[in-house]
């Protein structure tokens, strides 16, 4: 048997006897100190001193504070015996020495191979997995796991964590194995199955209930706390998911997870300082790992800071080339920031990656170049190259969805209606399979397409089919209807009902949504409230996200819309700043864009006015 397999399975000891600890080959004790400082009570150290023909591992476990020796352990498996046998010895020498919690008092009775895997070797793959997985390389992990149910397909917790991390159309599959295969995990990971299987389906609060009970049982499990930290920020409740988060850094400060997400609460609740505060704490405890570097790149694009992002990025990228989601943000910073060669290169690697998705996510990004300078029959002819290819790599997932949804939004903005609504029509066909079961797909832009176009009726039957699937059972998605609704009123002439609509949905949603923003601006531009509209577009075009990134159409026609407001604010000098950005970005448009042509004739009166 491999010592390191050895190594791994007495990891999984250490887990099924329920408690914080740390093994390793005999280490000195200024090494053994450092857990102390991570709320780990005990230590399990020693050494194994031979593998065959008998198996003998001494380990020693100690207080974390003070380096004190609690007990010794000498467990000896005979020839032929299985190594999980040996595992439970020493689980059971553990028990007994320690005063262990009662719920982790009744898991360490049952037989290691029982609660984890029977097979060493897969349980070093998952091990292998949860390293990459907390590092956030999730193509990595991704192989990990799935190496990990070659050598045991019914490894439980091993579909669990793909489920998090693997591409949309096979999370149902790997949650539902999950499930299936439950019997064979802990209760405390039943729990957590089960709660992801709640956060699949949107039901936050079906998630929490099962996070509670384990902390309940575990009160130092510091993974439930994040867990519940992260659904009540999926929930905005952003003090709940602050005191959850600080819980899981106060049993382990050197815990990473939460503090890349307290990063993000405090910006989201506007204290950017804090979140560069956390940001900083998460890169000292992992200065060599990329994705720390690439959550500061947010948080300076969140910002409007371009040029920290990037070099954040660029810093991720340096530590991991392949670590694509730097790759991605780093390109969309450089098409903000209208340096089209350096976006397009960005989009060049991704579209010529290892994997598959990533290459159709690299063929979707390529587009946004022409699309961004207002190019639209030349993105067009991208995308349908993009399409041909996804095609050929059967690569017809959520990137080749959002293909369909920028064609859509081309013809929408060319008032090629049929075209559009073809388009639209497609891509929740292809999402249904993507995503079982979300309730969305993205039908609120449908139902958008459809009222812009005149087909109010229509719209406002999928809109009530949205509301059917969402209402009482997500509550978070109820911001996508209460966008569809009020784009339906806006298109309808009724702004101040618009209005209503439209804040709700920005009240409800996980985050800023550059749409949502942008008809909420036209709802409060066209009831003459001037002031809001200015504050909500100032706010859109100061944050450089994803979010902007996938609706470039209205980014840049946000500009426009923002010189409208001054000039009806009277201020002439920010409304002409913002008409001669809008043109220096479709300065090369397609001709015949009634915007473009209507932001000449109004900064060429007040050029003249001033």
């Amino acid at each position: 048997m491999n010592k390191k397999l050895i190594l791994v399975v007495l990891v999984a000891a250490c887990l099924v006897a329920g408690f914080a600890c740390v093994y390793a080959k005999h280490t000195s004790k200024p090494a053994a100190e450092k857990p102390s400082k991570a709320g780990v009570k005990w230590i399990l150290t020693g050494s194994v001193f031979q593998i065959e023909p008998n198996m003998v591992l001494a380990p020693d476990i100690s207080d974390a504070s003070t380096g004190e020796i609690l007990a010794t352990q000498r467990v000896t498996g005979q020839m032929g015996e299985d190594l999980f046998s040996v595992v439970d010895k020493l689980s059971a020498e553990i028990k007994n020495d320690l005063s262990l919690p009662e719920g982790a008092r009744k898991e360490v009775d049952k037989p290691v191979k029982d609660v984890t895997t029977h097979s060493p070797e897969a349980y070093r793959y998952y091990l292998e997995g949860l390293d990459y997985f907390y590092k956030a390389y999730y193509t990595d992990a991704e192989k990990s796991f799935k190496k990990a149910l070659e050598f045991d397909s019914t490894f439980a917790m091993a579909y669990y964590r793909l489920a998090m991390i693997i591409g949309s159309s096979e999370r149902k599959e790997m949650i539902a194995k999950a499930v299936t295969y439950s019997d064979k995990v802990s209760q405390k990971e039943k729990y957590y199955i089960k709660g992801w299987e709640a956060v699949m389906s949107g039901d936050y609060t079906g998630a929490i209930e099962e996070w509670l009970k384990i902390v309940e049982r575990f009160p130092d499990e510091k993974e439930a706390f994040f867990w519940l930290g992260q659904s009540h920020y999926a929930m905005r409740q952003f003090e709940e998911a602050v005191r959850y988060y600080n819980k899981a850094v106060e049993i382990d400060p050197l815990y990473k997870p939460p503090y890349k997400f307290l990063a993000y609460v405090y910006d989201h609740m506007g204290d950017f300082d804090k979140s560069i505060w956390a940001i900083n704490k998460y890169i000292s405890l992992a200065p060599d790992e990329a994705n720390p570097y690439d959550t500061r790149g947010d948080l300076y694009a969140f910002n409007g800071k371009t040029d920290q992002a990037i070099e954040s990025y660029e810093k991720a990228l340096e530590i991991k080339p392949d670590f694509y989601m730097s790759l991605a943000k780093m390109g969309h910073m450089y098409l903000f920031k209208r340096e089209y060669a350096k976006a397009e290169s960005c989009y060049q690697k991704l579209s010529s990656s290892g994997e598959k998705g990533t290459r159709s996510q690299g063929r979707t990004y390529l587009a946004y170049v022409p699309l961004y300078q207002g190019k639209f029959e030349d993105a067009l002819e991208i995308l349908d190259d993009g399409l041909a290819a996804d095609g050929m790599e059967q690569a017809e997932g959520e990137q080749n969805a959002f293909k369909h949804f920028l064609k859509a939004s081309i013809y929408w903005e060319k008032k090629n209606v049929n075209s559009a609504l073809r388009e639209a029509e497609i891509w929740p066909e292809i999402l249904k399979n993507v995503h079982p079961r979300s309730p969305v797909d993205w039908r609120d832009i449908y139902a958008c397409i459809l009222a812009e176009s005149g087909e109010i009726a229509k719209a406002e039957e999928v809109t009530r089919g949205l509301k059917r699937d969402i209402e009482g059972k997500n509550p978070i998605m109820m911001c996508s209807y209460w966008l569809a609704i009020g784009a339906i009123e806006l298109a309808k002439g009724n702004t101040k009902s618009a209005v209503a609509h439209l804040e709700k949905a920005k009240k409800q949603a996980p985050y800023p949504f550059l749409r949502m923003q942008f008809f909420l601006s036209k709802a409060y531009l066209g009831s003459e409230r001037l002031g809001q509209a200015v504050t909500e577009l100032e706010k859109a075009l100061s944050r450089y996200d994803i979010s902007r990134a996938k609706t470039l159409i209205w980014a840049v026609k946000a500009y426009y819309l923002l010189g409208i407001t001054y000039e009806k604010s009277g201020w002439t000098k920010k409304a002409i700043e913002q008409y001669e950005e809008f043109l220096e970005i479709w300065k090369d448009a397609d001709p015949g864009i009634p915007e473009v042509e209507d932001a000449k004739e109004r900064l060429k009166k007040l050029k003249i006015k001033s």
